[in-house]
């Protein structure tokens, strides 16, 4: 071995450890701002999911005949998984009830974490398995401090009250 290999860079004086040394003089940053959710109350939940499940429901039924049977039902799975990627964190429903979707720091979520969040409800045409998978939702929900469902914790998201709004509880 040479002595710039045991000494880590070419004139130093001192020989490398394998540990990238901190400089003694730089102060320690300051912590970011730590972002604390306020979770929407479960009423406003429940209607913002009924207001979209009228309109899944009408994706499905309503537009059958001017779009066909499958495109319909297509079109309306791409809105359930998709729809808290609208308005920023916010589907129709939520929208309507002033409350949104935000990642556990405080960002607001994309498409990609609305379909991580919602993966649950692809189960919506096994007609059979929609009440299952809306109870098992609701109960986790319930169960959890911060009022987050399964889907929530799989994309580590959170539904917080929209600032200025009133609160239903």
């Amino acid at each position: 071995m040479t002595e710039e290999t045991k000494a880590g860079t070419p004139g130093s004086e001192v020989p490398w450890s394998g540990v990238e040394r901190r400089r003694a003089g730089s102060p320690p940053e300051a912590p970011a701002e730590t972002f604390i959710p306020v979770p929407a109350d479960w009423q406003s939940r429940g209607l913002a999911f009924l207001a979209d499940l009228l309109i899944y429901t009408g994706l499905i039924f309503g537009a059958r005949h001017a779009l066909g049977e499958i495109s319909s039902g297509f079109l309306a799975m791409l809105y359930i998984v998709f729809r808290d990627g609208l308005f920023g964190g916010q589907s129709v429903g939520k929208k309507i009830l002033g409350i949104r979707v935000v990642h556990m720091d405080g960002r607001p979520i994309s498409y990609v974490d609305s379909s991580f969040r919602n993966v649950m409800f692809i189960f919506y045409p096994i007609y059979a398995l929609t009440a299952a998978v809306i109870v098992v939702e609701a109960l986790v929900s319930l169960r959890d401090p911060q009022r987050r469902r399964l889907g929530d914790r799989i994309a580590k998201t959170c539904v917080v009250q929209k600032a200025g709004m009133p609160v239903l509880a």
